[in-house]
């Protein structure tokens, strides 16, 4: 008989819990409760509530690296390709969550970056190993002459994590995924000069 993973329950409960109320709405009863473990269970796991905060971005971050290890590196596909088809697979993910959860990481960036040093240093952490993985891919289709010679790609990973997260911000408020595809079009053919 398997035994339950509490702590991971926990993370479950809290990931969902503050992707909807964000971190200082959500409680930590009300994440005891929907992971349906007992109260002194929180603090068998975790030091505080910002220590469980991390944790829960540390999650978040692992299973949005998987996507992107996934994608950026599969090497069935030129770079251009898999940039492209991993974007679309986030946008189909949000369109699954009828357009109402947006990225964790920009939305705690937004309620916590001015509130706490040490919340916007982590989130500018897993920030940064996102840039990596659009860095080293439009790297990679900058060597194979998939796009100009005078793209930056650190420039460009950049201004496409920004452009990204922003029509990801509008999309959620208007409801609808149309920024993002927007967004999308624009960055390949306009910005990397690819025919549709």
């Amino acid at each position: 008989m398997m035994t339950k993973d509490t702590k991971s329950e926990i993370l479950k409960a809290g990931l969902r819990t503050i992707a909807r109320h964000g971190f200082n709405a959500t409680g930590i009863e009300t994440i005891l409760k929907q992971a349906n473990v007992p109260k002194g269970s929180f603090y068998h796991y975790f030091s505080s509530k910002k220590d469980f905060g991390f944790k829960v971005l540390d999650r978040f971050a692992t299973g949005i690296d998987e996507i992107f290890t996934s994608y950026l590196k599969d090497p069935s596909f030129s770079p251009l390709v898999r940039l492209r088809n991993c974007t679309e697979s986030l946008v189909a993910r949000f369109e699954d969550n009828n357009c109402s959860i947006g990225c964790l990481v920009a939305n705690l960036g937004q309620e916590m970056a001015d509130q706490d040093e040490e919340f916007r240093q982590k989130l500018a952490e897993i920030f940064s190993s996102w840039l990596d993985h659009f860095e080293c891919c439009l790297q990679e289709a900058l060597d194979r002459e998939e796009i100009p010679g005078d793209i930056s790609p650190k420039h460009t990973a950049r201004f496409f994590l920004s452009g990204f997260e922003g029509a990801l911000l509008v999309s959620k408020v208007l409801k609808s995924s149309a920024p993002l595809h927007d967004f999308i079009d624009i960055f390949f053919e306009r910005v990397l000069r690819q025919t549709p």
